[in-house]
Order: C-alpha cells, then sequence, then structure tokens
C-alpha cells in the first residue's frame, strides 16, 4: 500500500488520455498532471531540448513525492527514456512497439500498419531501431506518417471542426493510399481524433499505445503492492508551464468532469 499521489506530464494537455484511463483503472488513486504548456508542442524540438524538458518535468513530479511518474508523451518517451530511466526511478513510458508486436497477423499475409506520429518520434534513431524487430519478422510492412497538426487540433480545442477533417484527410489519405490494415497512434494527443479518424476510415483498425501505459502502470503498482488504500473521486491536481485559457476547459472535456484551476509553476 502506498498512498502517495502517480504523476502524469505531457508537452501539453494530451497527456490527459493516458490520465483518463487511469483514473478509469485506479479511481481511488491521487493524480498530479503536469503539463509543459511553456514549450509544447515537443515534437518540433531537437532532441537536446526535449531531453532538457523531459528531466525538468520528471523533477518537478519528483518534488511532489509521487510514487510513480508516468511519461504521458510519446516523443519525450522515444527522446529522453535513456536519460529519465538513469535519472528517476518508478518512472513509466510510452511503447509504440509492443502493441505492435501484439498485434495477430493472418497466416501467409503481410500487414500493413501505418504509424502518424510527431516528427521528432519519426526521425528518432531509437525509434526507428526498435521498429527493426517486427519489420524483420517478415510480417509487417510499416508505413511512417509525421502528423504535427494533430498536436495543434488538441491544443486549440479544434477537434470537432471542419479544419480538423481536412487535416486528417490530409494525413490519412497517403496513408490509405499503401492500404493499411492497421493504424497506431504515436501521440498521445492523438487519442482525441481517434473517433474521427475511425469515422474517415471506418474499416481501419486503430490502435491506442497512450492505453497500453495507462494498463501497464497499473500493472505495475498492482503487483509491487502500491496501490492506495484510500477512497477518492477523481482526486486530480493540475500543473501548468505556462497561461493557457484553453486548458481547464479541454481538459474537462476530455475528461468528462469539472477540473480544477490548473496551477501556473516555473519549471525551467
Amino acid at each position: 500500500m502506498d498512498n502517495r499521489p502517480i504523476g502524469v506530464f505531457d508537452s501539453g494537455v494530451g497527456g490527459v488520455s493516458v490520465l483518463r484511463t487511469l483514473i478509469e483503472l485506479m479511481p481511488n488513486e491521487e493524480f498530479i498532471y503536469l503539463g509543459d504548456t511553456e514549450k509544447v508542442p515537443y515534437g518540433t524540438k531537437s532532441r537536446e531540448e526535449i531531453v532538457q524538458y523531459s528531466l525538468d518535468c520528471a523533477e518537478f513530479l519528483k518534488s511532489k513525492n509521487v510514487k510513480m511518474t508516468v511519461v504521458a508523451c510519446n516523443t519525450a518517451s522515444n527522446n529522453a527514456r535513456v536519460e529519465l530511466k538513469e535519472r528517476f526511478e518508478n518512472i513509466r513510458l510510452v511503447d509504440l512497439v509492443k502493441p505492435i508486436l501484439a498485434i495477430e497477423f493472418e497466416e501467409d499475409e503481410i500487414c500493413h500498419i501505418g504509424i502518424i506520429a510527431t516528427e521528432a518520434t519519426i526521425n528518432n534513431a531509437h525509434f526507428r531501431k526498435s521498429l527493426e524487430e517486427p519489420e524483420d519478422s517478415g510480417k509487417v510492412k510499416l508505413f511512417k506518417k509525421a502528423g504535427p497538426k494533430f498536436v495543434e487540433l488538441v491544443e486549440n480545442n479544434e477537434i470537432h471542426t471542419d479544419k480538423a477533417d481536412h487535416i486528417i484527410e490530409e494525413y490519412m489519405a497517403p496513408l490509405l493510399l499503401e492500404n493499411i490494415d492497421v493504424l497506431v497512434l504515436g501521440c498521445t494527443h492523438y487519442q482525441f481524433l481517434k473517433k474521427k479518424i475511425q469515422t474517415f476510415a471506418p474499416d481501419l483498425h486503430i490502435v491506442d499505445p497512450s492505453e497500453w501505459a495507462a494498463h501497464d502502470t497499473y500493472k505495475e503498482l498492482k503487483h509491487r503492492e502500491m496501490l492506495t488504500d484510500k477512497t477518492n473521486d477523481k482526486n486530480v491536481k493540475f500543473y501548468i508551464s505556462k497561461e493557457s485559457p484553453e486548458f481547464r476547459d479541454l481538459a474537462s472535456s476530455l475528461l468528462e468532469f469539472e477540473c480544477s484551476e490548473p496551477q501556473i509553476v516555473s519549471i525551467h
């Protein structure tokens, strides 16, 4: 039993997708969510910048005495994984490859898999190397696509707009021309566009690694007997690194309950 809070961070509001699943799995836990709104988006930054921003976020959550830090950002998970694991204990990352390996493939058929992620993830050397295992299996063919405008749609609360429809078509059309069977959402922001993407491509199987990260966190805490014995109800404290008028309303909409006003903190 461990009654300390669980820390979650992302470059902005996208990591709320992971937080939502964490709350569903562990409704009695206390959570601290940090959105690095000063530096959003991470996906267009250099690896050195992403590493420093990620370390700053993890250090802030450590100062809040969290029992585990969930890196609810694919870009940070791929670019800063080594540095985060070296400096901090009890840290969970979003793994894009594990869900791909779990896909059940048809015998004697090559599965065409599309991966849409930020530019920093697509271009990351570790990410590219980690894809060698599924690619070398001979069972899959991977098609990678950067989707930076998806992050902007979510951060600007433009999910349910014609603009979103046009951008989804812009990014998805080339992948569909490759006859993909599966789409892997390589950024936690993208989960909030999942329904619209599914409407655009109804026969497509969509895999969301952010859900895997939440389930892995729950399994580890349960295995290590670190779950709380308290009774809470959606106990979340929000922090952001720069004023964001949209953050509270968007987080409330995504979580489907009224969120507390985020506190602005200096972390860099």
